[in-house]
């Protein structure tokens, strides 16, 4: 009859009448493997695995036969540990040892797991019971005394039937320090009127010491509400002086500039916005800024909140004989139409026309003016750029204007429009330096 391992620790069991003349060999690594089970291995997992096979060998040495079992290694997942084979029935203590703060799942069969973070070690047993085999950790633990000279964990309520006795702090609070100061507080400074009266009324004097009762009889002052004063004045509903909010103590959703006014806007930082005093109600949006700038566009339109927009241009050209020209988004700036069946001033064009010819040098192409644009957002009537931008030196000498009508030949919504310099047919070069301030008109 052949030998067999049918036991929890996978020991070799001879058959009847084997193994004459050398069974002592066997019985001294079975003696060797029971004493294995009693000690301390370890088992690595590969790198970043899943999941990982704990097979304890058939009369040979495992570290998984051990009570004491560490698995080590480097994991980036949680990983799930099958002990087998699952008709073992056994007692582990069983660290995770791994690096990368994963857990581990100690597992056997499809019945119950036991979860171990990393760095802890749970006492852990098998039932053995097959393919629904389970594992399951130890429940409560009674102890006479416990004595820990390190940190203790609860992850869950702690329930004390005794005293507890502390002889260092809580959360940094030296217990019997706070007691004194308690004892010794006869002014019972910090509580409020109805409760200093609760105090004196408690005749009885639950729950605190004779000579706390006595300190609380002999205290007759009772300090209440503090009283405030300077800006803030009273002692029980407070009040603000007259004349002490300023423009610091304001929350605004933007830095002031002199000569605006505050805006109400729900929908920004406490509600108020600094904007531009001006007739119509505008309000400035945006400043954009030119830099050796090929185009400057903006897209912030908004059809709900304004009716009309105003464009005020001050801009310089890097090179003369250029002018000034636009082109409109219909889907919020990722594109610019440039279809000459878009635009029209009395002749299609390709884009709208904003300013007159150049000047003979780059220090005459001096761009300035008002843009405006109507209809924007409207999908029942076209879209007008109607402008007044003069060309001139930086010292404004030379000047020439010209008011010009564009018209978007469209009626989808216009929410975006770009400005870009052109030569003829030709691309006009950048924007040397310049700002273009953006209004909207309030609806």
């Amino acid at each position: 009859m052949a030998s067999t391992y049918g036991n929890d620790l996978r020991l070799e069991e001879i058959g009847d009448g084997e193994q004459s003349g050398t069974w002592g060999a066997t019985t001294n690594t079975n003696l060797e493997l029971i004493a294995e089970a009693l000690s301390f291995g370890t088992e690595a997992i590969t790198t970043n695995a899943d999941t990982h096979t704990t097979t304890i060998a058939d009369g040979a040495t495992d570290p998984g036969r051990s009570l004491y079992l560490k698995y080590t290694g480097t994991l980036d997942s949680t990983c799930t540990i099958t002990i087998a084979p699952n008709s073992i029935s056994k007692t582990w203590y069983i660290e995770n040892g791994t690096s990368g703060s994963q857990s581990i799942i100690i597992s056997q069969g499809s019945g119950a797991n036991v979860t171990i973070p990393t760095g802890q070690t749970k006492v852990v047993y098998s039932d053995g019971a097959g393919s629904g085999a389970a594992m399951a950790e130890i429940g409560t633990l009674g102890v006479t005394n416990l004595n820990v000279s390190g940190d203790i964990t609860v992850g869950d309520d702690l329930t004390v039937s005794g005293d507890i006795v502390v002889s260092g702090t809580v959360d940094g609070v030296d217990l019997q320090t706070l007691n004194n100061a308690v004892t010794a507080n006869t002014a019972k400074t910090g509580i409020t009127t109805s409760q200093a009266n609760a105090i004196t009324a408690n005749t009885a004097k639950t729950g605190i010491t004779t000579s706390q009762a006595n300190a609380i009889t002999a205290n007759t002052a009772k300090t209440t509400n503090a009283t405030h004063t300077g800006e803030v004045t009273g002692s029980g509903a407070l009040t603000i002086a007259n004349n002490v909010v300023d423009e610091a103590n304001l929350k605004v959703s933007n830095s002031p500039t002199n000569g605006y006014f505050l805006s109400a806007q729900s929908g920004n930082t406490g509600g108020l916005t600094w904007a531009e005093a001006g007739g119509g109600g505008t309000e400035l949006l945006a400043t954009l800024t030119a830099s050796n700038s090929t185009t400057l566009s903006f897209t912030g339109f908004d059809a709900s909140a304004y009716s009309s927009y105003v464009f005020k241009v001050d801009l310089k050209p890097v090179s003369a004989n250029v002018t000034l020209r636009a082109r409109v988004s219909t889907d919020g700036g990722s594109s610019y139409l440039t279809s000459s069946t878009y635009y029209t001033d009395g002749a299609t064009r390709a884009y709208m026309e904003l300013s007159p010819g150049g000047g003979a040098t780059a220090a005459q192409n001096l761009r300035s003016g008002d843009i405006t644009l109507i209809g924007a957002g409207n999908t029942n009537n076209y879209t007008l750029l109607t402008s007044l931008v003069c060309k001139g030196g930086d010292d404004y000498t030379g000047m020439t204007s010209t008011n010009r009508n564009s018209l978007f030949t469209a009626t989808t919504v216009v929410n975006g429009i770009q400005f870009y310099l052109a030569s003829g047919p030709s691309s006009g070069g950048n924007f040397s330096s310049g700002t273009i301030h953006v209004y909207g008109f309030n609806k």
